[in-house]
């Protein structure tokens, strides 16, 4: 079987006693997901009203179905801030999938 990427919610928790797997938590700054979503044509408002009802809903979906608070951060290996750069995250997460290889066949 060869690598994949699974996104989405609950994923993390479906994976968490996995040890092949490499879980990853990446956020933003609000004001960053909210200038992304300007960018994109939203209103300021209707921006800062996503912003907000997506990261609560998350939050809701992931304690009705798992019992747990979102993020639960004892399950991931590392949490990126995405204000580094998308080349930035690219480059961490190479980086730290590097890490982890080397440390399974050490």
């Amino acid at each position: 079987m060869g690598n994949s990427v699974i996104v989405g919610r609950g994923s993390q928790q479906f994976l968490k006693d996995r040890p092949d797997t490499l879980r990853l938590f990446l956020y933003a700054p609000r004001e960053d997901k909210v200038r992304r979503l300007l960018s994109r044509g939203k209103s300021g408002d209707e921006a800062e009203q996503l912003v907000d009802s997506v990261d609560r809903e998350r939050g809701v979906f992931i304690q009705k179905y798992f019992h747990v608070e979102w993020p639960d951060r004892a399950i991931y290996h590392s949490m990126i801030n995405t204000a580094i750069g998308d080349k930035n995250v690219v480059h961490t997460i190479l980086d730290l999938i590097q890490t982890l290889d080397a440390k399974v066949t050490a």
